[in-house]
């Protein structure tokens, strides 16, 4: 895994990053999963008001440039709260969303994930079912498979969360 380290983005970046959503739109279409983000989504708005809320980060590769970015936050989410299915605890947890590269880095959920169980043990994330790739990378990274949840858009996620401690 090539060195990478996470900060969180800023207003300045916000170009960046979109154009790393665009490519990650591109990586997911070819990959099969063509549905998951519309073309519009994350749309740029979206992206500002992360940033504002101090939820949005960026990955720098070694060469010290931005080649990937994710929101992460310790909140509730409100599509978590209805499962068909279970989740391994009902204490608090950090959320991963909107996780996206330019295709150049190969190792970054897994420098996401180490990120936020540096402040926390407990992560919720969810994905399509079409995303093959992120699928898998999740459970060799050894998160639970933990049911479906329903989005805001009303189409199906698969749930997954990873605990690293037992209450």
């Amino acid at each position: 895994m090539l060195s990478m380290e996470i900060e969180r983005a800023s207003l300045h970046e916000i170009e960046i990053i979109m154009r790393i959503y665009a490519e990650a739109h591109r990586i997911m279409y070819e990959s099969g999963n063509r549905t998951q983000w519309p073309a519009s989504y994350p749309d740029q708005s979206l992206i500002e008001e992360s940033v504002n809320e101090g939820r949005q980060f960026a990955v720098r590769g070694e060469d010290g440039l931005i080649h990937g970015s994710f929101y992460m936050a310790e909140e509730k989410d409100h599509t978590y709260e209805v499962i068909d299915g279970s989740w391994s605890s009902s204490r608090p947890y950090i959320v991963i969303h909107r996780i996206a590269q330019d295709g150049s880095l190969r190792g970054m959920l897994a420098c996401a994930v180490s990120f936020a169980l540096e402040r926390t043990d407990y992560i919720r994330i969810d994905t399509h079912e079409d995303n093959a790739i992120m699928r898998h990378l999740l459970s060799k990274l050894g998160f639970r498979e933990c049911g479906i949840i329903i989005t805001d858009n009303g189409t199906p996620r698969i749930a997954y969360d990873y605990l690293s401690r037992q209450p």
